[in-house]
């Protein structure tokens, strides 16, 4: 019988672990990581120009993805988010094909409006963060959060997630990362998870004085983040609980997940 020689064996594996990486699923698990650059933009309005005053801010800090085929849909994407955002309402319609810079001349322009007919006191503020928390493995987690204020007792924060395949440019959504049926075993592990995190028993409330929800159940939502840790699932002021109990993100270990992903998502 004819020996392999050490070349021969390293051709081997090299197949092996080719045919293994074909097996893996639609998500390549060997792309490589986007490269992009955090991009800030702030600018102060001051009514009078006089020194001293509240002043009306807008910063915006975001990631610009600069390579990839698909860079410039996902630079897209989340420029319209933000451009459509609840707080910087008066953005034209193409809001793909504004700039930061615009918006906040948008959002100066409708406070200054707003100051002429109603005289307001109180300065305008709008606060927005952008991270990455996930850009590996043919996949790419966005984190944008704002803070704005424009009137009222108080201002308002909003954090949204963004979960891309990075290969094919495309947003997923949790049907693209779970099984089918995944749902109410989801949907005991966050209440498992909640209920961890303000240490309440199964038997108490999910809407008592503890739990502090509006009603007596914890299900998941659509604001879901994949991370190298997990998955993480994020309820805004008012989804679930009081604006005083604050946003409420519930983590959950692939780990945990490990019978209701989907196989290319078991090992992140």
């Amino acid at each position: 019988m004819k020996n392999f020689s050490p070349s021969m064996y390293v051709v081997a594996i090299g197949l092996l672990l080719v045919f293994a990486a074909a097996c893996n699923g639609n998500i390549e698990k060997d792309a490589q990581a986007l490269g992009y650059e955090m991009k800030t933009v702030e600018k102060i309005y001051q009514a009078d120009g006089a020194a001293g005053e509240n002043k009306t801010s807008f910063r915006v800090s975001y990631p610009v993805f600069s390579d990839g085929e698909h860079a410039e849909t996902f630079n897209s994407y989340l420029l319209g988010w933000i451009a459509d955002s609840s707080a910087v309402n008066a953005a034209p319609d193409d809001s793909g094909n504004i700039t930061i810079e615009q918006l906040a001349d948008e959002f100066f322009a409708e406070y200054e409006s707003v100051q002429k007919e109603f005289s307001v006191s109180w300065p305008y503020q709008f606060d927005l963060d952008g991270s990455v928390l996930l850009n590996r493995s043919g996949l790419l987690t966005v984190d944008l959060s704002y803070y704005a204020f424009t009137g009222g007792a108080h201002g308002n924060s909003y954090t949204q997630f963004f979960v891309f395949d990075a290969v094919k440019g495309t947003r997923l959504g949790l049907d693209d990362v779970f099984v089918q049926g995944f749902e109410e075993r989801l949907n005991k592990l966050i209440d498992s998870r909640y209920r961890e995190m303000k240490g309440l028993t199964a038997a108490d409330r999910l809407d008592g004085e503890k739990g502090m929800l509006f009603d007596n159940v914890i299900e998941f939502n659509g604001n879901f983040a994949l991370t190298n840790q997990g998955v993480s699932f994020f309820y805004n002021n008012y989804e679930i609980a009081p604006y005083a109990v604050g946003p409420t993100t519930i983590d959950l270990p692939y780990g945990d997940l490990e019978n209701i992903l989907k196989p290319q998502f078991r090992e992140l």
